[in-house]
């Protein structure tokens, strides 16, 4: 489950990268960066090749932390359509916050000047889960790591680190930085939330969570069976779900209900 997946793929969509010439020695470079950060800091990075959604994770010492086995947590280096290896431990509350930070993250960058593009980072702190089941504190950043030849960012760096406060946490205290000069943007998601699935898409959950089939549904509710289907597969993209059942729960988890 990935909340706002399909908002965010339409971001990546608007920097209109399959238009532009991508410099494959510039990603090499920033892949071996972001490898080394890992080694160094002993944590986790993952470099997003938003030309085609694809990750590149590597780890330090935060394999182990993950229960990866001793010959790969050093090196891990891997290509993927996305770090669920990461996002499937991350407390699911939490979850949904650091995908609304990602999103309000690109939108606010995507109107900057171009001096300014990478000038910023976004920072939180999540609860991830160890090899034993236990919720860590994990500090959080995202930021752009190159912009393409038009302009638009093409390389996102996103890095994990276990938190020096393992403090019982409300929120992920989510924030926009700039980094060459003291100013800090604090978000505040606690409304948000709610509005992430409308007002009759959670009445169709409800009613799904009762065992309610989409015919009865659309009686119950006075609509039609097209238009209880076209709210289910709605759901179902917000989400990013396999079905009605993944969705109930992940609703419920992620606190939408």
């Amino acid at each position: 489950m990935d909340v706002l997946r399909k908002e965010l793929n339409e971001i990546y969509e608007a920097q209109d990268l399959k238009n532009t010439w991508l410099d494959k020695n510039r990603l090499e470079k920033i892949k071996i960066a972001a490898r080394h950060y890992a080694d160094i800091t002993q944590g986790c990075s993952v470099l997003t090749d938003a030309s085609n959604d694809t990750c590149f994770i590597s780890m330090g010492l935060f394999g182990k932390f993950l229960g990866l086995t001793p010959d790969s947590w050093f090196y891990l280096d891997m290509n993927s359509s996305d770090e669920d290896l990461i996002y499937e431990r991350i407390h699911p509350e939490d979850l949904v916050d650091k995908r609304m930070l990602e999103y309000e993250f690109f939108k606010f960058i995507d109107k900057k000047i171009l001096e300014d593009k990478e000038a910023y980072k976004a920072s939180c702190t999540i609860r991830i889960k160890d090899s034993e089941g236990n919720y860590i504190n994990i500090d959080n950043t995202t930021q752009i790591a190159s912009l393409a030849y038009n302009c638009k960012f093409w390389l996102i760096l996103c890095t994990y680190n276990i938190s020096s406060d393992q403090g019982k946490r409300v929120g992920i205290s989510p924030k926009i930085v700039r980094l060459d000069k003291e100013e800090i943007i604090e978000l505040d998601f606690s409304g948000r939330r709610e509005h992430i699935l409308t007002k009759r898409e959670k009445e169709i959950l409800g009613l799904i969570k009762t065992g309610k089939l989409s015919k009865e549904i659309a009686s119950e509710l006075n609509i039609s069976l097209n238009t209880v289907n076209r709210h289910r597969q709605n759901i179902l993209e917000k989400l990013s779900v396999g079905n009605m059942m993944e969705a109930v729960q992940a609703a419920e988890e992620m606190r939408l209900l």
